[in-house]
């Protein structure tokens, strides 16, 4: 039936079988999330249930922007079928236990890319525009750079998706467009003539360019939905994606929110909670923080990562800082807790909630003053990797974008892990037990982050441990203070893989870096944070 230009096709409520059968052998299936939110499962289960009935649809490409599932065998998970699945391309990986995707792609049985977060993102307007692809500095140096991996994660991926070029006798990294063929969306609400809102779920990730890029490429876009209403019963600034870019909807009225809950209304902004929701120990993980917490200014845009920079909102709520600076995620949250793992990316109490293209542009154009992110290793050039190691594959997810213009970085985590264990008696730092691995190794196993171009830029990078703090120098990293109780050829040059660089005036962790809590440690970083800030605005 030909539809007149204009026209609603009314009828768009289907079932998730009737979206499996409509995907075609060879198709790029795009699809949202990021840990266990907006996890488009009941499309993507029916997907594989017919794969593995009849073979069909085989030799697919997933586009994944970042990463999504509940466990093993769950959302993104269920494209782990190398005849199912020829290509997949995301910016993170599944990082739980006996995951079926992670294994397909160390074993080279299917092709992978590991690319930028904030690049998938943007690149997903640029297919949409029917533009030719994305040119960024963003990874260049890094293993994304063609001139190292190109992004490629394993022996099977040979085709170069990314391109160096010079325009303008400056040098970048050109991203190809490539089309795609189906969209898989999550949303709370859809109207009969495919209006989405999402009211329930705690971010959009992107689901506006994830359609666009999708129609403009001739595809289609389906969606799984809590509730469907009469045509005109959503408001219309809540219409996140219009009725005309969707071609069937599904309801699941059962989807979870995220692994967490079935739904959590104080991370949608629905209602407020009593913070803090969970507290931050006392003890040398909580110096960590309180020690790069020191560092920062009234006024700061923040970004952090997942894991240990996540507890730094913790730290400023106790000492009545939670409104000096402000707390962004990559994701889309500004301010209140963000969530750990598996809701990461989620805020408790958020005071915004942007779409994820638009805060990659925010970090793109240098508006970040600083982030606190983890890191896995570390060597002696400056380089850091978070992206694959050990023989474990993380992805970079927004790390690249968010270090690529950064002014000040601070990568926060223990000197080794695996099994290390320290306290902290009478403000001293106690090493009661060695970790088994190094974090500060002769060459990281991949490059995630460039030092040497991050001095060119200009950027001021940090390595803050419960040990002591690194800064990066043109003579690689130079211990400038140490904790309270350590002594730097006992307990920190042991344990490295390179030559310990110590300042000349090497400084120690102030005492109420060191502290349980209590109104000494509160004054202090109240005085770092403000008073630093207003004498720094007086001499500039």
């Amino acid at each position: 039936m030909r539809v007149a230009r204009g026209a609603v096709v009314r009828n768009k409520i289907c079932t998730a079988e009737v979206v499996a059968e409509a995907i075609s052998d060879g198709a790029t299936i795009a699809v949202p999330g990021t840990a266990s939110i907006m996890v488009v499962d009941d499309l993507l289960a029916a997907l594989e249930r017919r794969y593995l009935k009849t073979g069909h649809p085989a030799g697919v490409t997933a586009y994944v922007p970042c990463n999504a599932g509940f466990g093993p065998g769950t959302g993104v998970d269920r494209f782990a079928h190398p005849g199912l699945l020829k290509r997949y391309i995301a910016s993170a990986f599944p990082v739980y236990n006996n995951s079926r995707l992670a294994d397909v792609i160390m074993n080279a049985e299917v092709e992978a890319y590991n690319f930028p977060m904030g690049v998938l993102y943007g690149l997903l307007r640029d297919i949409g525009a029917g533009r030719p692809g994305m040119l960024t500095s963003v990874g260049l140096g890094t293993y994304v750079d063609p001139r190292s991996q190109g992004g490629r994660m394993n022996s099977r991926t040979t085709e170069d998706l990314v391109e160096f070029v010079s325009v303008g006798g400056r040098e970048y990294l050109f991203y190809r467009a490539h089309p795609i063929h189906v969209t898989l969306l999550k949303a709370t609400t859809a109207d009969e003539a495919g209006n989405l809102s999402f009211e329930s779920e705690p971010l959009s990730l992107g689901a506006l360019p994830l359609a666009l890029a999708a129609k403009g490429s001739g595809g289609k876009v389906y969606v799984q939905v809590e509730r469907i209403v009469a045509r005109g019963g959503i408001h219309p600034r809540a219409v996140v994606v219009p009725g005309h870019l969707v071609d069937g909807i599904v309801l699941a009225p059962d989807a979870p929110q995220s692994a967490e809950a079935r739904h959590d209304p104080t991370i949608t902004g629905e209602v407020r909670a009593a913070l803090p929701t969970r507290p931050l120990e006392a003890g040398s993980l909580r110096a960590i923080i309180a020690r790069a917490a020191a560092d920062l200014r009234g006024g700061w845009l923040v970004n952090l990562g997942v894991g240990l920079p996540a507890n730094l909102p913790v730290l400023l709520h106790e000492t009545d800082l939670e409104s000096e600076v402000v707390i962004t995620t990559e994701h889309g949250g500004i301010n209140g807790l963000p969530k750990p793992l598996p809701a990461f990316g989620a805020h408790v109490n958020p005071e915004a909630i942007l779409d994820p293209p638009s805060v990659f542009d925010m970090y793109d154009g240098g508006v970040i003053d600083a982030t606190l992110l983890g890191l896995a290793q570390a060597d002696a050039a400056g380089d850091v990797n978070v992206s694959m190691f050990g023989g474990r594959l993380m992805g970079c997810g927004g790390f690249i974008d968010i270090t690529a213009r950064t002014r000040n970085i601070f990568f926060c985590g223990t000197l080794t892990a695996g099994g290390s264990k320290t306290a902290i008696c009478d403000g001293r730092l106690v090493i009661e037990q060695e970790g088994k691995i190094r974090k500060l190794v002769g060459e990281v196993e991949q490059r995630t982050f460039n030092g040497r171009n991050a001095l060119q830029k200009g950027q001021k990078v940090r390595i803050v441990t419960e040990r002591g703090l690194f800064l990066l120098t043109e003579r690689g990293w130079v211990l400038t203070e140490v904790a309270p109780g350590v002594d730097p050829r006992r307990d920190i040059a042991p344990f490295m893989d390179f030559e310990l660089s110590i300042s000349e005036r090497l400084g120690v962790y102030e005492s109420e870096v060191m502290m349980v809590a209590g109104d000494a440690f509160t004054n202090w970083l109240r005085s770092r944070i403000r008073e630093t800030n207003l004498a720094e605005s007086a001499t500039a």
